[in-house]
């Protein structure tokens, strides 16, 4: 675990320094749902007081990482399986409209920002999850960028913020179909063909689905419902 360093902090409180330690550990199994956080003992691990340990912590239990409670600890939430469905039948929805609507609107830069992105893709470690995932989100938030919707593009862009956990989670093993498609997804709006672009999101978005409930099934213990 990282010991907090004002030497090599770049700028980053200890309050910050601590929310993303703590993130970074729910996000990659090492805290998993129903593991106890303790005050005490994360502000010795850590090499900070108590104060910034608490102010992270609050933050994580408002974004539904913990739940706290009242012994001055806090427990890593189980993901709620009603609300991952529902919010990848809403992703499916709104992307497959972001996928028409960027062939119809990109501009030469938007291409050239999702190849990159999609090239930078391709070179990341399938077991490096949370880079993988990442840069997945990075990939569909360029396309949701080039509809020129900010609407769409911030409705979207929450949706992938309250997904994380599980986007991580299925990550390393979905890469390989995840890059075909990004593939098939790219070549369509590039050509400007905005009826192939819509079918290929909403493919790739119904995969991702029946990756997620198959997660559920194989980790039930890892949800609530």
């Amino acid at each position: 675990m990282e010991f907090f360093d004002e030497g090599t902090a770049n700028g980053e409180s200890k309050s910050e320094f601590v929310y993303r330690v703590l993130r970074d550990n729910i996000l990659n199994g090492t805290y998993a749902p129903g593991a106890a956080l303790y005050i005490r003992e994360l502000s010795s691990q850590l090499g900070v007081s108590r104060t910034p340990v608490k102010e992270a912590i609050s933050r994580l239990a408002f974004e539904d990482y913990v739940e706290l409670l009242p012994n001055r600890c806090a427990i890593v939430s189980r993901i709620s399986a009603t609300e991952v469905i529902e919010l990848l039948e809403l992703r499916e929805s709104l992307e497959r409209s972001a996928a028409y609507y960027a062939a119809l609107r990109h501009t030469e830069a938007d291409i050239m920002e999702m190849q990159q992105i999609h090239d930078y893709h391709r070179t990341i470690p399938a077991e490096q999850k949370e880079a993988v995932a990442e840069c997945d989100q990075r990939f569909h938030m360029a396309i949701a960028k080039a509809t020129y919707n900010r609407q769409m593009y911030q409705t979207i862009e929450k949706v992938f913020t309250k997904l994380v956990r599980v986007s991580v989670a299925i990550s390393q093993a979905r890469l390989p179909d995840s890059l075909v498609q990004h593939t098939n997804i790219l070549n369509a709006i590039r050509e400007g063909n905005a009826e192939a672009a819509r079918r290929y999101m909403s493919e790739h978005d119904q995969d991702i689905l029946t990756s997620v409930k198959l997660f559920q099934y194989q980790n039930i213990h890892l949800f609530r419902s």
